[in-house]
């Protein structure tokens, strides 16, 4: 059978028809959950304290006063579960989940679940156990793909091949990138030593290839997912751009960099730790243009590749997504 392709990204499942944001991927689990008592029964069980009993329905999106809408609730027999989906490496903040806790108060059993790509050794301490009285549970995109995967097991043909593609599918989402973007990041970089290491930010990406920076969700502007791209300036031009192969999570990040190992003093706290491609090297001068000096942007990799200055080919991405209708 031929390749099928949807703006440009391959479609392995039929969940990927949908996409990969936050509301695509609650649209797939709330389908899956609908169309498969084997998920259904294997997620409450992981997440109830006691028998949940029968799903009498699976709602999306259902608005809750001062709270906005929740991606995913389970409505059972003795059991109320809301689910919070986030992709990627957040959570939700204690304040949005105390947004739902009034919404669950009457029932036997009733949880938050917080989903996300996170691990448990980080989401648990940066979750709350509870909000008002009711319990928090986080559940990592990995665990609910080994559930999917357990429950194809048992499961008749159709249910087994729904379960299979949503375990695909969420395979798919994780530690990725957008791979059909090409938006770069495009950062400044140091060039004096760090704290007498010898070895300069520039010398982490032009000699070792890596890069980190904080995760985004702060007051910093840094980037909530990893980019696809990274584009580095210095000495008044864009240098290089690289390719993101991959990356990890860390909280000391410089550690993981020869030389670097306890010299810096940076607060640790969660990193984006990026393993770089080779360089692509502007075929022009590309200077950085009307950016002061440490500012970072966002630029389409084919416009900072032909323009004469990092803001202007920011300043032209900006007018093409604003067309697209994207901005």
């Amino acid at each position: 059978m031929p390749d099928l392709f949807v703006h440009g990204r391959e479609a392995h499942t039929v969940f990927d028809l949908l996409g990969d944001k936050e509301n695509d991927i609650t649209y797939a689990v709330g389908w899956a959950l609908s169309r498969s008592d084997l998920l259904g029964a294997a997620l409450l069980a992981r997440v109830s304290d006691s028998e949940p009993g029968a799903i009498r329905a699976i709602r999306l999106q259902e608005f809750v006063p001062g709270a906005g809408y929740t991606d995913i609730e389970i409505d059972a027999e003795c059991a109320h579960v809301v689910i919070e989906a986030k992709r990627g490496w957040n959570l939700p903040l204690h304040e949005q989940l105390a947004q739902y806790a009034p919404r669950l108060h009457g029932q036997d059993d009733n949880v938050i679940v917080a989903m996300s790509e996170c691990s448990a050794d980080y989401a648990r301490p940066r979750l709350p156990e509870a909000v008002d009285g009711v319990r928090v549970v986080h559940i990592s995109w990995s665990e609910l793909t080994e559930l999917a995967e357990s429950a194809a097991a048992e499961a008749g043909l159709n249910e087994k091949r729904l379960l299979r593609e949503l375990a695909r599918y969420l395979r798919g989402l994780m530690t990725m990138q957008n791979a059909t973007s090409n938006m770069v990041y495009v950062v400044s970089l140091g060039l004096q030593d760090l704290f007498e290491s010898s070895v300069s930010f520039a010398d982490v990406v032009v000699e070792r290839d890596r890069y980190f920076h904080p995760m985004g969700g702060g007051s910093g502007g840094w980037p909530k997912e990893p980019p696809n791209y990274l584009g580095f300036r210095f000495h008044g031009k864009l240098q290089q751009i690289r390719h993101v192969e991959s990356y990890t999570v860390h909280n000391k990040p410089w550690d993981e960099v020869d030389g670097l190992k306890d010299k810096p003093d940076w607060l640790e706290g969660p990193h984006f730790f990026y393993e770089l491609g080779p360089a692509i090297v502007p075929p022009q001068e590309v200077r950085t243009g009307k950016l002061y000096r440490a500012q970072r942007v966002w630029a389409a990799l084919d416009l900072l590749l032909t323009c004469q200055t990092i803001s202007q080919a920011r300043d032209l991405t900006k007018e093409r997504l604003a067309a697209a209708g994207e901005a």
